[in-house]
């Protein structure tokens, strides 16, 4: 039998790597209307997420869909179809934009910030010349990277 401190150890060791090691599903629903965000919204439209993390786009109205609009080097991009669930893995580091290919003019985008916003300074620069184009909700690029820390 192991004395009683390697045991211990032992045990505090697992928890930890199974703490670790556990990945999140976060959800994202793509709605007509947000609770807090009005129309057009992803609904959080701003996450904080862990390397590793998956984020599961959620239809709650029709004709919407989730396309990046940019993410950190190494990163995979990614274009959902319409009205269909979708899941994105996130294994880079750093600040993801995206938003729904119809309703970008209106603005409906969103941002998740994965472990250190590596690429922060790009991100605000990609979403400023994105928000020029929009029509509506201009400034939700900016609200959802002031949360970023």
């Amino acid at each position: 039998m192991y004395p009683i401190h390697t045991r211990i150890v032992a045990a505090v060791s697992l928890a930890l790597c199974a703490t670790l090691s556990h990945a999140a599903d976060i959800q994202i629903k793509m709605s007509d209307k947000s609770q807090t965000d009005g129309v057009l919204a992803f609904d959080p439209g701003f996450v904080k997420a862990n390397v590793n993390d998956t984020l599961v786009f959620i239809p709650a109205g029709a004709g919407h869909n989730t396309r990046s609009l940019l993410t950190p080097s190494g990163a995979e991009s990614w274009k959902s179809p319409y009205d269909k669930e979708f899941r994105v893995k996130l294994d880079k580091e750093g600040v993801y934009l995206y938003a729904c290919e119809a309703h970008k003019r209106m603005g409906m985008v969103g941002v998740v910030q994965v472990g250190n916003p590596i690429n922060l300074e790009e991100a605000k620069a990609k979403a400023a010349e994105e928000s020029a184009s929009m029509v509506l909700n201009k400034d939700r690029f900016t609200k959802a990277l002031g949360q970023v820390q």
